[in-house]
């Protein structure tokens, strides 16, 4: 697996050309330069949980290639999904507060992926020496996760399944979608939709044969292309 990023056996040199993390927004060159050298390279195959909840809160990454996501267990063993991950987001940023603290949930990459590692003491330092990065991951908690709760939680008090799923799908494809020469594609599956949405997958594979019949999503194994996602709103 390759992110293109520029190494030195585990040390990052330089990002790939086209990222731009907000973690890294109004920080000088130089200031960027610091930080990268203070980080580690990884690589984890598909699949693999990163981070477990309740686990020390001490390393944070930041997802240079690859998707990932948060999720929690229930007492049950029921998996809820949480907030999506793309390249150019960070992760474990609890890892950035003054007092130590516990993960609040776990996450794990769905496919071959590569991230920096920053341990909690280096970010402590960081910090200390570029305030700018404690602001970037205050505003990304604001306004990713924050915003991404709120519209969860009002989707899953007010609308019905049909109009919880559709809005699911939305918020995937501008989240983690990928356009391609059929529409948006977006890599999940029934059982993911279905967690994400709090409905049941015989609810989501209904739905999904509704919408292919009617020209609105293609279904393919384990992916989903949204060809006219506007009409999910509208079905």
């Amino acid at each position: 697996m390759d992110c293109n990023c520029k190494l030195s056996g585990n040390k990052v040199l330089e990002l790939p050309a086209n990222l731009a993390p907000r973690f890294f927004s109004g920080l000088a060159k130089s200031e960027v330069d610091v930080v990268l050298s203070q980080a580690t390279h990884r690589q984890f195959l598909g699949s693999s949980v990163i981070l477990h909840e309740e686990d020390s809160a001490d390393r944070m990454f930041l997802l240079t290639s690859g998707r990932g996501r948060h999720f929690v267990l229930t007492h049950g063993g029921q998996k809820i999904l949480l907030h999506w991950l793309t390249e150019g987001q960070v992760f474990g940023g609890a890892a950035l507060v003054s007092d130590p603290t516990k993960y609040l949930a776990s996450t794990e990459v769905l496919s071959d992926s590569c991230a920096l590692m920053w341990q909690r003491t280096t970010l402590r330092e960081l910090v200390m020496l570029t305030p700018r990065l404690l602001d970037n991951a205050l505003s990304i908690a604001v306004t990713e996760h924050i915003a991404w709760l709120i519209g969860a939680t009002v989707s899953l008090s007010s609308d019905d399944a049909q109009s919880r799923v559709a809005e699911y799908m939305i918020s995937l494809a501008c989240g983690i979608g990928v356009g391609g020469p059929e529409g948006i594609v977006i890599s999940i599956g029934n059982e993911d939709v279905a967690a994400g949405a709090n409905v049941t997958p015989f609810t989501v594979s209904r739905l999904f044969s509704k919408w292919q019949r009617d020209g609105v999503l293609r279904k393919g194994r384990g992916k989903v292309t949204l060809r006219r996602p506007e009409l999910l709103v509208a079905s």
